[in-house]
């Protein structure tokens, strides 16, 4: 069994943050690890796409380690967006076998747990965009879990308002169903709040199993406050889908009233950064890196001194 705890770092020297992969999405892997360093991040998550784009350019895993290791860095999520329920998952060899980077031949779920034991990653963020019968997805994130747990790693299912699963209570009940010692929820505050996620949501699922936070924000021009808002008042899912790519906040006002809501849950999962946002693209990765740094430095410090004086 993966273990399951984590912490939010020592306050004093800086929180224990990752920036995640559609923060500077466009930044090649060099790119990104400088950006990272250099705003003070201790880690980065990557996409499956952008592992392949890495390895195309030259880099194969031994030097991904290298730069890694040489920036202070590692790799602590791999987003995993294909269709896991569509078949079984890859067989317990798939990480033996050659992965095809440069022809895109090979299915994703190999290069996926490739990735993971290449890279030392103990942690994949899975989503579900494709609609299947409840006992289906029951019966294929089980063996996806299985098949994760041979390589020490976790699966973190994601909720957003425009998937398959669109609420906590209904990832929390797939994971839940799974039975999985190694399966756990990814809590992402933009997908909580457009999904219209309330305190009781997070108080039925147990704080462990919560396996990572992803901080940002919400424009607010539009909705109701967060903790009012009702699962069935949500715009539509163009707009949310829209919204959720290309405006999102930095993490401000609202990221803190949730982190405050989830220290008073006792979650300690591990905190990321993912704003995907097109006026931080316009920005060299560097810049947005910084600010995104800067920003849930200042909301996590902010908890943390009230807690204090509590």
């Amino acid at each position: 069994m993966c273990d399951m705890r984590t912490d939010w770092g020592d306050m004093a020297s800086g929180p224990a943050l990752t920036l995640c992969a559609m923060t500077v999405r466009g930044a090649s892997f060099t790119e990104r690890l400088r950006a990272a360093a250099a705003a003070g991040f201790d880690s980065i998550g990557l996409s499956l796409d952008q592992y392949r784009a890495a390895l195309q350019e030259g880099l194969d895993d031994r030097r991904l380690r290298f730069l890694l290791d040489d920036h202070g860095l590692r790799v602590t999520e791999i987003e995993a967006p294909w269709d896991w329920a569509a078949g079984g998952p890859p067989g317990a060899d798939a990480s033996a076998r050659a992965v095809d980077v440069g022809t895109g031949s090979r299915d994703n779920g190999d290069l996926l747990f490739h990735a993971l034991e290449a890279l030392r990653c103990e942690q994949f963020n899975a989503v579900a965009f494709t609609a299947y019968p409840h006992e289906h997805l029951v019966e294929r994130f089980t063996a996806l879990c299985a098949r994760a747990a041979t390589v020490g790693a976790r699966v973190a299912l994601e909720f957003m308002p425009f998937s398959e699963l669109r609420t906590l209570p209904a990832a929390w009940r797939l994971v839940r169903e799974s039975g999985a010692p190694n399966a756990g929820v990814l809590l992402d505050h933009w997908h909580y709040v457009r999904s219209g996620g309330t305190p009781d949501d997070l108080a039925a699922v147990p704080p462990e199993r919560i396996l990572s936070v992803q901080l940002n924000d919400v424009q607010l021009n539009d909705v109701q406050p967060r903790d009012d808002l009702s699962p069935g008042e949500v715009r539509d899912q163009d707009d949310l889908r829209e919204e959720a790519r290309h405006r999102r906040l930095l993490p401000g006002d609202g990221a803190a009233r949730f982190v405050r809501l989830l220290r008073r849950h006792g979650v300690t999962a591990r905190m990321s950064v993912e704003v995907w946002s097109d006026d931080l693209e316009r920005l060299a990765p560097t810049e947005a890196a910084r600010l995104a740094y800067e920003a849930a430095d200042r909301v996590l410090t902010e908890t943390a001194r009230l807690e204090g004086s509590a």
